[in-house]
């Protein structure tokens, strides 16, 4: 598993899951991408439940049986993350982008039981999401390698920590998979060696992020990084860190792939400011 996998927004119309949006998003974006990550933080997955998660899984396997899906199965309860993953499993997904557990305090040792109960319940391979910000869980690379090494079904890392070095470390000492996973650093994360993306710019830009990575694939670091800069850098300025939920729902709804722009409480949808100051990144 690598290249673009874009993390997706869940669209909502009067409080319920939209799935015609979730068809145009498809139909925008799925000749550009590997796969998409359903049902994580960037999909709200703290607002949805367990049988909503189920059903966007299930939805996916269908209608894109070509790609990687990729389940995100944070939470708070390790019985109802195994009820989801399992579903998922059952439906086609192979994969599960999992962070530390949040709240209660971890230990590399925690994480280690959780992610291989996890693992060993649902069968499904894991993506472990190292995101210091919001699970308040620093992981050093040699830590990492450590709970890859403890948990075999961990087959990759997903980066938002920016510290580059890790990923360069995770590419030179294991055979895991790297991505990145922040968009206002992915540029570094590719000269970092990240063997792909997960964050949100390759829905938005497609066409050209696509473009963007196989230049720098095939070496053309130069052309690669004007593509980034021109189409996709100014965007990225305006439009985070913090609010990329509401500001993606916003994007997509004005130029028509969303019926609305509507977030579940606590999320609130952009308001004028923001969504002034995201459009003017984006050349409608």
């Amino acid at each position: 598993m690598k290249g673009n996998i874009p993390v997706i927004p869940t669209p909502f119309v009067d409080g319920k899951i939209d799935y015609e949006s979730f068809e145009s998003l498809i139909r925008h974006t799925s000749d550009y991408v590997e796969g998409y990550v359903i049902g994580g933080s960037t999909g709200e997955s703290p607002a949805l439940s367990a049988e909503e998660r189920i059903e966007i899984a299930q939805f996916f396997s269908k209608s894109v049986p070509n790609l990687h899906i990729v389940i995100g199965l944070g939470h708070t309860n390790l019985a109802e993350a195994v009820r989801i993953g399992k579903a998922a499993a059952e439906a086609g997904v192979r994969t599960a982008l999992v962070p530390s557990p949040y709240y209660f305090p971890n230990s590399l040792q925690s994480v280690k039981a959780y992610m291989a109960s996890l693992a060993e319940q649902t069968g499904l391979e894991i993506v472990f999401y190292d995101n210091p910000v919001t699970t308040n869980t620093k992981y050093t690379a040699q830590q990492l390698i450590e709970l890859a090494e403890a948990v075999p079904a961990i087959k990759a890392i997903k980066m938002t920590d920016h510290n580059m070095d890790k990923i360069r470390t995770l590419k030179r000492l294991t055979s895991l998979a790297v991505f990145g996973g922040d968009d206002i650093i992915c540029f570094r994360a590719f000269e970092a060696g990240v063997d792909g993306n997960m964050i949100i710019a390759p829905i938005i830009f497609p066409k050209e992020f696509k473009e963007c990575w196989e230049l720098y694939q095939s070496g053309k670091r130069q052309e690669s990084f004007s593509v980034f800069s021109r189409h996709i850098l100014p965007f990225i300025h305006m439009f985070g860190p913090g609010d990329e939920i509401p500001t993606t729902k916003m994007l997509y709804h004005k130029i028509g792939l969303f019926k609305s722009a509507e977030t579940r409480l606590p999320l609130l949808p952009s308001d004028e400011d923001r969504t002034r100051e995201t459009l003017l990144g984006y050349p409608l």
